[in-house]
């Protein structure tokens, strides 16, 4: 008979420890979005989804390299100053969102975006094609990227250093002899 009174007071009293909670949080501000309307605000540092943007890319290939996974298909044609861009592809379904690929990238063309909601039905759709061979090809080589109008990264020249103009030798030290007027 008493261990039913104790379940008793133990329903209750569990039940009046959710409710404190519940009536605690009538009154503050709700912590849930409404997505899609409502999106999450990021931090500057998130790593979202990766974005290149083609008119800087030079295909040097660093990114391809140092993919972990190799997610990233970068195919080119010829050779030399006639080497053109034909293939740069992210597949999505492989991507760990690391951020190597945007660390090593010299022109700053392949950056982290703060996109994070590639909702899809086929998998096959999440190998994101940024060239159409069909419309054009980029060239790879830097006098033919400035000849088209492409971006080109420009080194900062490197600051000769100034001369600076020779220290006047120091007067010999008088001596104390020399100071008498008596000769060595």
């Amino acid at each position: 008979m008493a261990r039913y009174f104790v379940d008793i007071w133990q329903a209750v009293s569990s039940a009046m420890v959710g409710m404190s909670i519940t009536i605690k949080h009538i009154w503050k501000k709700p912590v849930t979005l409404q997505y899609p309307e409502e999106r999450q605000v990021l931090s500057p540092r998130f790593r979202g989804f990766v974005h290149n943007d083609m008119n800087k890319c030079d295909a040097c290939q660093i990114c391809a390299r140092t993919c972990p996974v190799d997610c990233i298909y970068i195919e080119t044609e010829g050779k030399g100053k006639d080497r053109w861009l034909t293939r740069y592809a992210i597949d999505y379904n492989k991507c760990i969102w690391c951020s190597m690929c945007t660390e090593g990238c010299p022109a700053n063309s392949i950056t982290m975006s703060h996109d994070y909601d590639h909702s899809v039905y086929f998998r096959e759709s999440l190998v994101y094609e940024y060239v159409d061979p069909t419309v054009k090809k980029i060239p790879c080589h830097k006098e033919k990227r400035i000849e088209l109008g492409y971006h080109v990264m420009v080194k900062p020249e490197k600051k000769k250093p100034v001369e600076k103009p020779a220290a006047e030798k120091p007067a010999p030290e008088s001596t104390e002899a020399d100071d008498k007027g008596e000769t060595k």
